[in-house]
């Protein structure tokens, strides 16, 4: 009966999975569009060439072009919340040559473009952890701790790849934090740092670059490198013990992953060029399917369970499309206030990741239940700001192994997850 039920759970939830689908929506630009990000459920920014940042603020419905009065390539953005963001704009015509870091404090109505004063260094990415701390990076990397008043220079170990360019930094505290990147044909890298991105160790994991990981929790972090020249496959990059060491293997698809996002513990996609490729089992196995009108998508990026967006070649957008059995019309069309994300790893022992996303700042608790609905211990309890928050869960030693139930309130809002802990 075991058996019976685990099989009718794999195959319905690849039943499910199998009918969701990409979508194209309309775009109010044709320029390319090579990053995309949300900050909640509703406000979302896209940018790529000729100066183009687009902007919805209904939850992708509706798309508008923001004014950055310029006409230069825009490579990156990132937002820190819903007012405040950043942009790295390319100054190839006009000296001096080099990047302007472009930045709004209200939503991207206005942008205000600053020269970093360093010439000739074209920075690839932005990354800031609060208003005051943030990096920046290509061949050389620089952190800011005032805002970006002033810039410092971060170190790479001795590594003969160490100052190969950087395509992303993600830090998950003001600490600890992972870089990715390579030159193609040469080495794909990832680096990490252990004090704020003042100095970055590098492994060299591929043979082509890397153009995003996707950080599970502390330990466990995912990537997926891939060949233009479609001479080798793409490369399945994983490591479970926070980037100390990294399993490599090759898959039997032949694509170039530009970005990779979750939408839940176990289903994920890249965007991969004129292929999207996902795995429904947590990123051990993928698979391709072609992405509508033969477009070609370079960014992905999920707002929950049920929204994701990409966003690729002449000002192309998808919109993620669930399985219409397993998510109603009227829920399609909600727009979550929070939501309670599935704990990992789970099962566990003795410590897991509990994630949650709120789109307004309020009290908010995570409380413990055992399975005869008897409250065992509050993990969270504070006021929390908008958006996405997270806490390491470190198992009660007295507590036995079984089933438990975690469960978030804020305001009227109440979710709860079932989690297991294995002894």
């Amino acid at each position: 009966m075991k058996k019976f039920l685990i099989l009718f759970f794999v195959v319905f939830t690849f039943k499910l999975s199998a009918q969701a689908q990409w979508v194209k929506i309309n775009s109010p630009t044709t320029n390319v569009l090579r990053k995309i990000v949300f900050t909640d459920s509703l406000n979302g920014w896209a940018c790529g060439l000729n100066g183009t940042i687009i902007h919805t603020s209904d939850g992708g419905e509706n798309w508008f072009v923001q004014n950055t009065n310029t006409t230069n390539p825009i490579v990156d953005i990132f937002f820190l919340n819903n007012q405040t963001g950043w942009a790295l704009e390319w100054e190839l015509n006009n000296p001096p040559f080099g990047t302007y870091i472009l930045k709004t404090t209200n939503g991207g109505a206005n942008w205000i473009s600053e020269f970093f004063p360093i010439e000739l260094e074209f920075f690839r990415t932005i990354f800031f952890m609060d208003e005051n701390f943030g990096l920046i990076g290509e061949r050389k990397t620089f952190f800011t701790t005032d805002s970006g008043f002033t810039w410092n220079l971060s170190q790479r170990d001795s590594d003969q790849v160490a100052n190969f360019p950087f395509y992303q930094i993600k830090m998950l505290n003001e600490q600890s934090g992972f870089a990715c990147g390579g030159v193609l044909d040469n080495a794909g890298i990832i680096w990490k740092t252990t004090d704020g991105g003042r100095n970055w160790k590098t492994n060299a994991i591929s043979p082509d670059e890397i153009f995003e990981i996707f950080i599970f929790d502390s330990l466990n972090i995912l990537a997926l490198s891939g060949d233009p020249e479609y001479r080798y496959s793409v490369g399945l990059i994983k490591s479970y013990d926070g980037g100390e060491s990294w399993n490599y293997d090759e898959l039997p698809i032949y694509a170039v992953c530009f970005g990779i996002d979750f939408r839940n513990d176990l289903e994920g996609w890249s965007a991969a060029g004129f292929k999207f490729l996902f795995t429904f089992d947590g990123g051990n196995t993928w698979n391709e399917t072609e992405v509508p009108d033969s477009s070609a998508v370079y960014d992905i990026v999920f707002v929950n369970d049920i929204k994701g967006y990409a966003c690729g070649q002449d000002g192309s957008l998808f919109k993620y499309v669930p399985d219409p059995n397993f998510v109603d019309d009227k829920t399609l069309k909600s727009d979550f206030t929070f939501q309670l994300f599935q704990n990992y790893p789970n099962p566990f022992n003795p410590s897991t990741k509990i994630s949650w996303k709120s789109s307004v700042a309020s009290r908010q608790t995570i409380k413990l239940f055992d399975i005869w609905g008897r409250e065992v211990e509050t993990i969270v309890d504070g006021y929390y700001d908008a958006g996405f928050h997270s806490t390491l869960y470190i198992v009660n030693s007295a507590l036995p192994s079984g089933v438990y139930f975690y469960q978030l309130r804020a305001d009227s809002f109440v979710q709860t997850k079932k989690m297991v802990l294995i002894r």
